[in-house]
């Protein structure tokens, strides 16, 4: 059995990089198998500014709280479900977790999926309080209804060339173009980005793209 290096908080100002439990395909809490996930050996991850809210002691995060939610990998096991996404190929990992099948996911609402966290609307990889799912800044990683939630690179090669740039597209750049979509930006739109970090310059990227003249 392989072993599994992960990310952990330990207090305030402290994180530490401990072994975790090899990812199985299951759903402890609700005692089965999860045949619709994959098991991923994580190539690429990036740290959120939301990963700082537990680090600097703004959020509830108990010690060992997992984290890491930006996550690019390659296919290593599926389960028996698991119909589109094959064994050695690379994908990209949104954040947020969803289902794809309760009403919030079927109209676009998948940051607040209703089947991924029993305490509330809404799952994320590796954060306080949002269904206790094993973050990715580790070596290995579970996830769930993959053929919904994983975004496969066609050409395998080309991929790892770009990987610091796709990896981008789990969090960063999505966060960047949602914002950006948010505010209604459009051709010919006068637009103020407060901050130049990187869903800063993702969001400038979003609108000059949004602006452009088809």
């Amino acid at each position: 059995m392989a072993g599994n290096k992960c990310v952990v908080y330990v207090e305030p100002g402290k994180v530490k990089i401990e072994s975790i439990a090899y990812p199985k395909l299951e759903l402890k809490e609700q005692h089965r198998k999860c045949e619709h996930g994959v098991i991923l050996r994580v190539i690429a991850t990036n740290i959120c500014g939301s990963d700082q809210h537990m680090v600097r002691g703004r959020t509830t995060a108990p010690q060992g709280q997992t984290l890491g939610h930006e996550i690019t990998g390659e296919v290593i096991e599926t389960g028996r479900d698991v119909e589109f996404i094959k064994v050695g190929d690379i994908v990209s990992v949104p954040f947020n977790i969803a289902c794809g099948r309760c009403r919030m996911c079927k109209t676009g609402n998948t940051g607040v999926c209703l089947n991924v966290n029993p305490a509330r609307p809404g799952a994320a990889y590796g954060y306080v309080d949002m269904g206790g799912w094993v973050g990715g800044q580790a070596e290995y990683v579970m996830v769930p209804y993959a053929d919904w939630n994983l975004l496969k690179f066609p050409d395998k090669a080309q991929a790892m060339e770009k990987i610091k740039d796709l990896t981008m597209l789990s969090d960063i750049f999505p966060t960047g173009y949602h914002g950006a979509i948010s505010a209604g930006v459009t051709t010919g739109s006068t637009v103020y980005v407060a901050g130049a970090g990187p869903v800063g310059l993702a969001c400038a990227a979003s609108c000059q793209l949004l602006g452009r003249r088809w």
